[in-house]
């Protein structure tokens, strides 16, 4: 009989090893699922910032331009009636208020420019400029171009231009202003870098306008993003948003300047990285695996100390049942823990009292 019992573990060790095992592997199975969460809730909330980036950066930039259309519209309505003079006073002046406009100039109906800051081309034929030409019949946005300098360096520039009408609403003059774009992507860059993304425009020829990401993230677009950019749709859940293995997600807003202002033609990209959660997530599981481990610590030693509690009683008892086995004389312990040991503590009691009145007996 020993030797047979030597061969199975007791209880105890039995115990022991089952509830070890299902606590490691609920404890396991709880991290490895809030782990899962925490990532697809990353995923989400990166989608989230991506379009609200989106839209925020997409806002800082129409108020900007606005300010700038608003301004022109204003020229073009005080000069209506004004001298050429008056033009000049105009041009001089608003070049003076910021570095955003780099040149203000008025050209006749007959394409000849009357007035320019600083006095720069006045004079010169404008009549096959694009900016004349479209600004004549109504306000118009050109497209990008660069200045050459004579080291071969250039400064990029865009044109706003519309006509000057009078009371009668014939046109009188084109008023232009010419925008650096380096102004757009200074005030671009604080923008985005208030936000911690990358924000990319591209123009209606598929240019780079602006590229917030600096020297070091100039590499290409993901091929499916270059889609969504010809596409052109702004559908928020196929076409805005594009998720890449290397944890980026580009958000595409097309043609995303305001109905109030003519079209640009132009496409805000967005880029929002995973490292900027780079710090939460693993500060996150971190605490979380903490604290799943101390409930499992826990919860191990409330089990070995309640299985303590309810088997101290059997363990006493069958002791008192193998020294009954032995022929010692041994009462019992009224057990009181649970129904069961009480029920086995009067039972034992049983067979004590049987056995003395058989001894008794036979004596």
């Amino acid at each position: 009989m020993p030797d047979r019992l030597d061969r199975h573990p007791k209880l105890a060790t039995s115990f022991v090893g089952v509830m070890s095992f299902v606590v490691i592997a609920a404890t396991a199975a709880a991290i490895f699922g809030i782990r899962w969460q925490a990532e697809d809730y990353e995923v989400r909330l990166q989608r989230e910032l991506g379009l609200r980036s989106a839209q925020a950066l997409s806002q800082t930039f129409n108020k900007a331009i606005e300010r700038e259309w608003d301004s022109l519209r204003a020229v073009a309505a005080r000069t209506a009636d004004a001298s050429t003079e008056e033009m000049q006073d105009f041009a001089d002046a608003v070049i003076q208020a910021g570095g955003q406009v780099a040149w203000v100039g008025f050209a006749s109906p007959d394409g000849m420019i009357i007035a320019g800051s600083r006095g720069e081309r006045v004079g010169e034929a404008a009549d096959q400029w694009n900016w004349f030409k479209s600004g004549f019949s109504g306000e118009t946005v050109g497209t990008a171009w660069t200045k050459k300098n004579g080291d071969e360096s250039g400064e990029r520039f865009i044109n706003l231009s519309m006509p000057v009408t009078d009371q009668n609403g014939d046109t009188v003059a084109v008023a232009v202003y010419r925008l650096r774009i380096a102004w757009v992507a200074d005030y671009m860059a604080d923008a985005a870098s208030n936000l911690a993304v990358g924000a990319i425009i591209r123009d209606r020829k598929g240019q780079t306008i602006v590229d917030t990401r600096g020297d070091d993230h100039t590499e290409e677009l993901p091929p499916r993003v270059e889609g969504m950019i010809l596409a052109g749709r702004p559908d928020a859940d196929r076409t805005a948003l594009q998720r890449t293995d290397e944890g980026h997600l580009y958000a595409v807003l097309p043609s995303f300047t305001h109905a109030s202002m003519p079209g640009f033609g132009w496409t805000l990209i967005v880029d929002v990285h995973a490292d900027s959660f780079a710090e939460a997530l693993p500060d996150f599981m971190r605490g979380v695996n903490i604290m799943i481990a101390a409930v499992a610590l826990g919860t191990l030693l409330c089990a070995a100390l309640l299985f303590r509690h309810l088997t101290r009683p059997f363990q006493r008892l069958i002791q008192t049942a193998t020294a009954l086995a032995d022929g010692q004389v041994v009462y019992p312990r009224e057990e009181q823990t649970t129904r069961e040991s009480m029920l086995l503590s009067a039972v034992l009691a049983r067979l004590q009292t049987q056995i003395q009145s058989l001894r008794a007996t036979t004596r």
